[in-house]
């Protein structure tokens, strides 16, 4: 699973640059609490 993510995060910097970088940022901040809600770390607000 990191692996892949890792994947990923590589495939929206390589096609960043000044005029997109914002908003791949955006949208890799949005997956990555979607992956939050699918994976949650050692939290204590786990879903039950």
């Amino acid at each position: 699973m990191v692996f892949s993510f890792y994947r990923l995060f590589n495939r929206f910097r390589e096609g960043a640059n000044k005029q997109v970088i914002s908003s791949q940022a955006d949208s890799l901040i949005k997956i990555s609490r979607i992956w939050a809600d699918f994976f949650p770390a050692n939290t204590s607000n786990q879903p039950i």
